[in-house]
């Protein structure tokens, strides 16, 4: 598990929001590619988001959040892998379908395309394809004061 501190914004309706806590010392440090904090940290939004916690938390609360190694393994491949996947299918697509001089002199271009709209999806969706179904953060854990 990769595991980040946060704090609690809110408390509502069977949910907890959160706000990571992005430590400044990260972006000096030399050991950023095997750090699992620095990590944590650039795929976290730096904006407040809902984890379904069982702890009773109040706003300020410090919290451990973690995410599993398989989730965030499955959120690599469909942040990276997807787009090239359905950009490939566009380039199939327009070989099949479209007259074979226009598909060979436009090829570069349908091929951007499809690439460009997989990204714009994916942003899109971002908060339904990575918050809800690649990892669900939870709420290992409320920190203590000098933690």
């Amino acid at each position: 598990m990769i595991e980040e501190a946060a704090v609690v914004t809110r408390v509502g309706d069977g949910q907890t929001w959160i706000k990571s806590l992005q430590s400044s010392a990260c972006g000096g440090c030399m050991q950023q590619q095997s750090c699992g904090t620095a990590t944590l940290a650039k795929i976290l939004p730096k904006r407040e988001f809902a984890v379904d916690s069982e702890l009773a938390l109040q706003p300020g609360d410090r919290v451990m959040v973690a995410i599993e190694d398989a989730h965030l393994l499955l959120t690599s491949v469909l942040l990276y892998l997807l787009p090239l996947l359905i950009m490939l299918a566009g380039v199939g697509l327009a070989e099949s379908y479209l007259p074979a001089d226009i598909a060979a002199d436009w090829l570069p271009e349908i091929a951007l395309l499809f690439l460009l709209v997989s990204f714009w999806l994916i942003h899109r969706f971002q908060n339904l394809l990575l918050l809800q179904l690649c990892f669900k953060p939870q709420i290992v854990r409320k920190l203590a004061d000098g933690e």
